[in-house]
């Protein structure tokens, strides 16, 4: 028995094919892992439509049709129209208390809870205090007193209604017939309560020295509570029509083409609102002006004598893509005279000559991409044929060898995993972005993915 023990011969195992299967697919893992995580993450931007504008600011002074009228009266003044607001001839715009009987008569009509504003006076209040909290601006605390004179304006004018429809009733119970002096628009047009000494400015006055906002003050009628006979109560303008008067050198001229515009679309940059109106150049004692004529927004900027502007120049439309995205890539430049279509279809190609098993040359059909085309020359990629290819002209024994190239602006579309070069045809560029055509054959299209840095890859690379 010992013996026979000690014959057994020990088996050794053979590893199981599935520990080196699965060991192989943890080597490729880590390999795939590593390599994706050692490679540069490709940056990619989705085309879509757009235009580029060419904006320059500017500081213009408005030119309106303005008349100021001054009182006749001295004494308490109160206004009883809203700046801003369309005035007709015969309206009550303000009234002089050359007693001081009229406060006394306001505050005993109020403390009798008679005057208790409409709905239409709460209404006003209630927009005028919404546009002050959307419009406020920290650095200019002025606009605060201007909010107090237009509520006691709104209130005035609601309390005049009253007084002036108990008028009969307070003259008997006081006695007097000449409480106050009502005076009334002598003209219609959009009521100012500020004066800055440019209401008879005309553009024939300009000079440099107008445009100088550190030399130019204007005073505020409705902040005070008294006047003096002979001094400015308020003032109308009474069109719609006016103008911006811009300051303009030679540079600035060339540079945005202004004398080729009769035209032009400016943003207010208070409130970024845009008007389009006409456009001249006028020269006045040697220096140079762009004159805007406006027939909107007369009302919305009417208390603002200097006005900050972007003219806005350029504004080409097409599909927006990054400058880095854009690169070259060479094509091989054919005479059109040698394009034909071929086959059991229409599609391009040309005739080309190579050597057959015998060693003569031969003709055949091959089929191309025409990539672009001109009067004279289409463009072909490079891959479609070997350089020096000879190609020949259909019905005829003229031949062209194939070498001429030229490079074409274009864009890799990674949409597909790999890198394509598309066309692109720019209309406009700034220092960022191009605007393209839309519809090129063979160009990028809107929603394309394209490669955000084209000068790190090639055509047919593959990327994810």
């Amino acid at each position: 028995m010992a013996n026979q023990n000690n014959k057994v011969v020990r088996y050794r195992r053979k590893p199981k094919a599935a520990a080196i299967i699965f060991a192989v697919i943890i080597i490729y893992v880590i390999c795939f892992v590593a390599m994706y995580m050692s490679k540069s993450k490709v940056q990619t931007y989705q085309v879509d439509t757009g235009s580029l504008t060419t904006n320059v600011t500017f500081t213009g002074i408005a030119l309106r049709e303005e008349k100021v009228y001054n009182s006749s009266f001295s004494g308490n003044i109160n206004y009883y129209q809203r700046e801003g607001a369309k005035v007709k001839t015969e309206d009550t715009v303000y009234t002089v208390d050359e007693t001081g009987r009229v406060a006394e008569i306001l505050s005993q009509y109020s403390a009798a809870g008679t005057n208790s504003l409409p709905e239409s006076s709460l209404a006003t209040i209630k927009t005028t205090l919404n546009n002050f909290k959307t419009d406020y601006d920290g650095s200019d605390f002025s606009s605060v007193y201007d909010l107090k004179a237009d509520l006691n304006a709104t209130v005035l004018q609601a309390l005049n209604e009253n007084l002036m429809s108990n008028l009969e009733s307070i003259v008997a119970s006081t006695g007097s017939s000449n409480l106050f002096q009502t005076i009334k628009s002598d003209a219609g047009g959009v009521i100012v309560y500020s004066v800055d000494g440019y209401e008879s400015l005309t553009q024939d006055q300009l000079t440099s020295n107008i445009f100088d906002k550190s030399k130019y003050t204007k005073n505020t009628l409705k902040s005070e509570n008294l006047i003096v006979s002979g001094n400015p109560a308020y003032k109308l303008i009474t069109s719609e029509n006016w103008n911006v008067m811009i300051p303009l050198t030679s540079e600035a001229i060339n540079e945005y083409n202004l004398t080729s515009r009769n035209t032009m679309t400016i943003k207010f940059k208070k409130d970024n609102i845009t008007a389009t109106g006409g456009f001249s150049i006028i020269t006045i004692d040697g220096n140079t002006y762009g004159k805007i004529s406006l027939d909107k927004y007369m009302i919305r900027y009417g208390t603002d004598r200097f006005l900050d502007i972007e003219l806005v120049t350029s504004g080409s439309n097409g599909l927006k893509i990054p400058v880095s995205a854009v690169t070259e890539q060479e094509f091989y430049v054919i005479p059109k005279e040698y394009l034909i279509t071929g086959g059991n279809n229409s599609d391009y190609g040309f005739i080309a000559e190579s050597y057959n098993a015998e060693g003569q040359l031969s003709p055949h059909f091959v089929q191309t991409k025409i990539y672009k085309t001109s009067d004279s020359y289409c463009y072909v990629n490079k891959d479609a044929f070997d350089d020096g290819t000879v190609i020949v002209k259909s019905d005829s024994t003229s031949r062209f060898p194939i070498g001429q190239v030229e490079k074409l602006k274009g864009v890799f579309c990674v949409n597909t995993g790999y890198t394509v070069f598309e066309l692109v045809d720019i209309i406009d560029r700034n220092n960022e972005y191009y605007v393209v055509k839309k519809g090129v054959s063979f160009g990028v299209s809107i929603y394309d993915r394209i490669v955000l840095d084209a000068e790190k890859y090639t055509e047919n690379e593959m990327i994810y």
